[in-house]
């Protein structure tokens, strides 16, 4: 194909080149830097860490109380492991003190608003500087790279735009309708920019319905388009896999296949390369601070964006090792020591593949899903990942209610008789208690979140009852 070729070497260096962007020279640093040796990749951190606790002690109030309480100033931390006693933040002291996050001395026109998906119930405002927003896209292109991705190819995105829009200081549910260009210079500026501005033919499909004809429309835009990498939520994309395979649908044959924004099970992997019949590689992303770490193919963890962002793994009370994330490069609101409700471990050995990239290994998913029983403890939700396997369970969502309650929807085929249940209602009983409750609920689909994904396995127990 000549078209991905033109638009790599040709037409998207030109173009950038023409508007003044420094995306191209961006994306072939980072790429150059991911080959560098731990040490080097930590001094490029720690300089970066080292000026940007400097200015959220000039100009961030919130960050002024945290140096004020600690009676410390940034010249008192000098190694990472300082860093380490600096107080970690979360997602609520982001909803709570946006504007003391916001640093005071940035001019309003240089930040950049911005949404998370809702998905764990409340979406969440935060505000980006717009320079760094450039950096960070040079960095994920170049760690999406890593997982087969080129400029220039075609992307099928599986994918819902954000629920949510911000309208001034105000969050409300977007309505879908786009302000198309008015005058005849702007149509002419977008299509000139649809065909040589852009990184990539790029074909969106919203997700949020999962039906049969839904997906019956899906698999034909996606023929037709024939992307050479396709990027989707996981279960989105599992449930999608699910019904081509079911229906014997081919005649698709992308380079790669990237997943994100849910853990990826084993089963999940092996059903998407089987009917893809290419690589399946994990990605790990944040609203927040963008793409994060992704599997090269030879798969010993998730290589981290290292050069814009410090990543720890901290035992919390319960044992997890949550991910403690530090942005490196966004000054108009700072993010340190963030906490992201997730947990893996972070590597800092150098990769098999030769990159010398810090990696995230044991990646599961939120927190949430560590599920707490009364005998003390947690029981990780990857134990019921192992139910796929029932004959006649399509679909199935397993819901902690209380320590002692469970709640089992399931989506049957017309193979699903009860009595394949048992060695479900068998695990529970014996990981929480023979005289746990189980709700067994038949329901014809299992909803998404407002962000469009779907979860496996939800704990709906406070942590409050869970330390009782």
């Amino acid at each position: 194909m000549i078209y991905a070729p033109f638009i790599k070497h040709v037409s998207l260096p030109l173009y950038h080149w023409w508007h003044g962007s420094d995306l191209i020279r961006n994306i072939r640093t980072f790429e150059r830097s991911q080959w560098l040796p731990q040490e080097r990749l930590k001094a490029m951190q720690w300089e970066r860490l080292g000026r940007l606790l400097e200015h959220a002690y000039q100009h961030v109030p919130y960050y002024q109380e945290k140096f004020k309480e600690m009676g410390a100033e940034p010249r008192d931390f000098r190694s990472f492991e300082d860093f380490a006693k600096f107080p970690t933040m979360t997602k609520r002291t982001l909803q709570e003190r946006l504007g003391d996050l916001t640093a005071s001395n940035i001019p309003r026109a240089e930040l950049a608003k911005g949404i998370t998906s809702g998905s764990s119930g409340q979406p969440t405002t935060y505000i980006q500087e717009k320079s760094s927003n450039r950096i960070r896209t040079a960095a994920g292109k170049r760690l999406t790279g890593i997982a087969g991705y080129e400029l220039g190819q075609k992307l099928f995105y599986l994918w819902r735009d954000s629920p949510f829009v911000i309208d001034g200081d105000q969050v409300r549910l977007a309505t879908g309708t786009h302000q198309a260009p008015s005058s005849g210079l702007a149509k002419l500026k977008q299509a000139i920019h649809a065909r040589v501005g852009v990184d990539n033919q790029t074909l969106r499909v919203d997700p949020t319905l999962m039906t049969e004809p839904e997906m019956g429309t899906m698999y034909e835009r996606l023929r037709a388009f024939q992307p050479d990498v396709v990027i989707s939520y996981v279960s989105t994309l599992y449930m999608f896999a699910q019904y081509m395979e079911a229906n014997g649908l081919g005649g698709v044959a992308p380079r790669s296949v990237i997943v994100s924004s849910e853990t990826l099970y084993p089963h999940q992997r092996e059903l998407l390369e089987r009917v893809f019949g290419c690589p399946v590689y994990n990605r790990y992303g944040l609203s927040e601070t963008g793409i994060v770490a992704i599997e090269c193919p030879v798969r010993e963890g998730l290589h981290l964006n290292q050069e814009i962002l410090h990543m720890e793994s901290v035992t919390d009370s319960a044992g997890n090792k949550q991910l403690i994330v530090t942005d490196l490069i966004n000054r108009g609101m700072p993010l340190l020591r963030y906490e992201t409700g997730d947990t893996g471990l972070v590597i800092e050995e150098r990769c098999s593949c030769g990159r010398g990239l810090s990696r995230i290994a044991d990646l599961s998913g939120r927190i949430i899903d560590q599920l707490p029983t009364r005998m003390g403890g947690y029981v990780n939700g990857q134990l019921f990942a192992t139910f796929h396997w029932i004959e006649g369970v399509k679909q199935y969502q397993v819901i902690q209610e209380k320590l002692d309650a469970f709640k089992i929807r399931i989506v049957r085929a017309p193979s699903f008789a009860e009595k394949n249940l048992a060695p479900m209602l068998q695990t529970i009983h014996e990981r929480f208690g023979s005289d746990t409750s189980i709700d067994v609920d038949y329901v014809e689909h299992i909803p998404f979140t407002r962000g469009g994904k779907y979860k496996l396995v939800v704990s709906e127990v406070k942590m409050q009852e869970a330390s009782r």
